[in-house]
């Protein structure tokens, strides 16, 4: 009896350590059919980000034209207009100083070009009494008293001194004129800068696409976009312009799934706006950051980038959502 008993006991613990590695074994083989998946968004590989332009002394702006959302412009074509009325104003006031500035200077050309010919005149003249005095003074006649001779010597030595202020007024003059001249081109240059300053300024506020791509507003921290009418700050995002030609998934996968990922594998693509469809991709960039999910959540998550094997740009637009599971995993 002994020995039966001895016998059934160990059948029985036979049968538990069986049923027990069978159920370890299905854990197992239902662990590793696991899915990897991952809640994913389509971005441009390819985007620009369009807000206010710098203007100097300029930080509010206010829109006056948007391109439409969702509307596909070429390069060139105009996507935002802010409202220059105190930069057109401004050019007004600047315009008519610099007119001022360019009328003061060629009043001031005519004077010292009619005092020049004044001056010319008046050289030309000391040197005829000069050559005149001249002669009288070299002239030897003993008829002549002593007197009527240094008479003539002083008025020759009168004539020399005048001639030599006359040169040296004249001289004087030219460099004046030459210093007007500088100072006038200078008021004016910098006049003529401000204004130019200004139709740049005014230039900037029409903001043409700097490529293809689709309009799509940015919304601030509240989660408000822009709209026609609005004053927004300097700095702040209202449009991006991506690519529709060049996209590409950015999926986010939980930590523990990093060492069953790599470059390369075959991802499915679902989006949550075509669930009807599925697209085939391949994993072409595996983040190397980790970072919580966001401020609510504190799963730990890292990027991964997938290239779809076909795009539709008819269908597919930047930020849409979708599903991607690793296929194989």
């Amino acid at each position: 009896m002994y020995h039966k008993l001895k016998t059934a006991l160990i059948a029985a613990f036979g049968s538990a350590v069986l049923f027990a590695c069978q159920t370890e074994t299905v854990d197992v083989s239902v662990q590793q059919s696991a899915s990897v998946t991952a809640s994913a968004e389509l971005i441009s590989l390819k985007n620009a980000t369009i807000g206010p332009p710098s203007v100097a002394r300029m930080w509010q702006y206010k829109i006056e034209f948007m391109a439409k959302e969702n509307q596909v412009v070429k390069k060139g074509d105009k996507i935002l207009v802010f409202d220059g009325q105190r930069l057109k104003t401004d050019l007004i006031s600047h315009s008519s100083r610099l007119a001022a500035e360019i009328k003061k200077a060629e009043n001031q050309k005519l004077k010292d070009e009619a005092t020049e010919q004044d001056l010319k005149l008046s050289l030309a003249e000391a040197e005829m009494n000069y050559e005149k005095a001249k002669r009288k003074a070299e002239i030897t006649d003993a008829s002549r008293s002593k007197i009527e001779r240094d008479k003539q010597q002083a008025e020759y030595e009168y004539q020399t001194e005048n001639l030599a202020q006359a040169k040296q007024r004249l001289a004087h003059h030219i460099k004046a004129m030459d210093i007007n001249r500088q100072v006038d081109q200078g008021g004016i240059k910098m006049r003529q800068g401000r204004v130019n300053s200004i139709e740049r300024d005014i230039a900037k506020l029409t903001i043409w696409a700097p490529k293809d791509g689709l309009v799509m507003y940015t919304a601030d921290w509240n989660g408000e976009k822009a709209a026609v009418g609005q004053t927004v700050y300097m700095g702040r995002s209202l449009l991006q312009l991506p690519s529709l030609d060049e996209v590409a998934i950015k999926a986010e996968f939980a930590e523990p799934d990093t060492a069953k990922l790599h470059t390369g594998q075959a991802v499915k693509v679902i989006f949550e706006a075509y669930p009807e469809n599925a697209y085939v991709g391949k994993i072409s960039e595996l983040g190397q950051a980790y970072y919580p999910k966001s401020n609510t959540n504190s799963k730990v998550v890292f990027d991964a980038l997938i290239e779809l094997d076909g795009n539709q740009p008819d269908v597919m637009r930047p930020g849409m959502k979708a599903k991607v599971e690793v296929l194989g995993s």
